[in-house]
């Protein structure tokens, strides 16, 4: 046959499909225990025209050869050399799934980069457990540099940890928003409970996106209405505060029960507006009585997330504050982990609370200095709050008048101060 040549090695004929193409087919002994049983025939297509080096495919039938080497040049003249990139299998998944693409006006570039951005090289996917530890390794970093307080640092450690345990071993990339409300509405927790979960749990997704453990994080699929579901509607509650009887009686039982040294306490919360963390951190050096425009210093150290201020001590403040026996080192004791709370759980029982509201001496000062200057911006920057903060309006204003204000702002100490009457514990 023309354009045929012998193989050497087996003496059978080669020869040169479609004509002139440079591709080859060569006709190959199937051997079993060294005796041929069958003929394969290999299509051999050069560099040349490949244009990445040589191609060999290997067919039963000679026809089936022959149609491949036709097919490879026609495509190899209509594509160039791309045509090698993609395998007849390949080929076969573009010309079923190309229609799919074009029905919804997608190009096959489109659907590819949007693969490539969302499915994890294997060695990037990483259990909840493992990003959840890695996290809370850098926060104990920044807690032992003394860049996170301890109570920060231990409830985002308890909280997360928890709720890695509950995934077991899944991969951070398979965790949905539906997974994630439906371990909170497990645990059968209030909105602010709920509120405080997200808060962690969104924080150790975002850490997942910037490592690129994740595409995206799984509370993004949460809606306003179930995030509302979870934790309430944020609608603003007038808050617990005391009258102003109330605060001359808390104030009195502090004065009187000096063992339990939370004088200094009561009236920076009721006077200044200075959080329970705030003052458990505080030293009477920073509470400068003396000077001429006598202030609280609010330093980074003590401040909620580092919102430093300068707090002005009213006269009120700075006439029961003289009244504390012993003002150096802490402001108050914090011996061990329920110190505080029990001596201040003695304290206002000695008042006479048969129940006490969480941040009622704050909240006081909040909606009493706001009714007496009516300045929204100068209550909130006591408060520490931002500039731009709704918070003064939504949990420190009650509704209170002038004149309260006025009589809250004048409560002073009795008297007969100097030799005033123990409470009975």
């Amino acid at each position: 046959m023309q354009g045929m040549a012998q193989d050497a090695g087996n003496g059978l004929a080669v020869w040169e499909y479609p004509k002139k193409s440079g591709i080859r087919i060569r006709p190959i002994f199937n051997r079993s225990a060294g005796a041929a049983f069958s003929i394969s025939y290999r299509v051999e297509v050069p560099a040349r025209v490949t244009g990445r080096g040589r191609l060999f495919k290997q067919f039963k039938r000679r026809e089936d050869a022959e149609a491949w080497a036709d097919r490879a040049l026609r495509g190899q003249r209509l594509e160039g050399e791309g045509f090698f990139e993609l395998t007849d299998a390949e080929r076969g998944e573009v010309a079923v799934n190309m229609p799919l693409l074009r029905e919804r006006g997608i190009s096959l570039t489109e659907a590819v980069q949007f693969v490539l951005e969302r499915m994890r090289p294997r060695e990037l996917r990483k259990p909840v457990a493992e990003v959840v530890e890695e996290l809370v390794a850098s926060k104990e970093q920044r807690f032992e540099r003394g860049d996170l307080r301890e109570a920060s640092y231990r409830d985002f450690s308890y909280r997360t940890r928890k709720f890695a345990a509950s995934m077991g071993e899944r991969l951070a990339d398979e965790v949905t928003g539906a997974d994630i409300k439906g371990w909170l509405n497990a645990l059968k927790r209030g909105p602010r409970t709920n509120a405080n979960y997200l808060a962690v749990i969104g924080e150790v997704f975002r850490y997942a996106v910037q490592k690129k453990y994740v595409l995206s994080s799984p509370l993004d699929e949460l809606t306003d209405v179930e995030r509302k579901e979870l934790c309430g509607t944020g609608d603003p509650k007038e808050p617990s505060i005391l009258t102003v009887d109330e605060a001359q009686r808390l104030l009195n039982a502090a004065l009187a029960s000096p063992e339990l040294g939370m004088l200094g306490v009561v009236v920076l919360a009721l006077f200044c507006g200075l959080r329970t963390e705030e003052i458990k951190r505080l030293e009477w050096e920073d509470v400068r009585m003396s000077e001429e425009s006598p202030v609280v210093m609010v330093g980074a150290k003590i401040a909620k997330k580092r919102r430093i201020r300068h707090v002005e001590i009213p006269p009120v403040a700075l006439a029961w504050l003289s009244l504390v026996p012993n003002r150096t080192g802490e402001v108050t004791r914090n011996e061990h982990g329920n110190d505080y709370q029990r001596r201040f759980l003695k304290l206002h029982n000695r008042a006479g609370f048969a129940k006490w509201e969480a941040n009622a001496m704050r909240h006081s000062f909040g909606s009493y200095h706001y009714a007496l200057h009516g300045n929204p911006l100068e209550t909130s920057r006591l408060l520490g709050h931002k500039a731009s903060d709704e918070v003064l309006f939504s949990h420190y204003r009650a509704l209170v008048t002038k004149e309260q204000a006025e009589r809250y702002f004048a409560i002073s100490p009795p008297k007969t101060a100097g030799n005033v009457l123990q409470f009975c514990a």
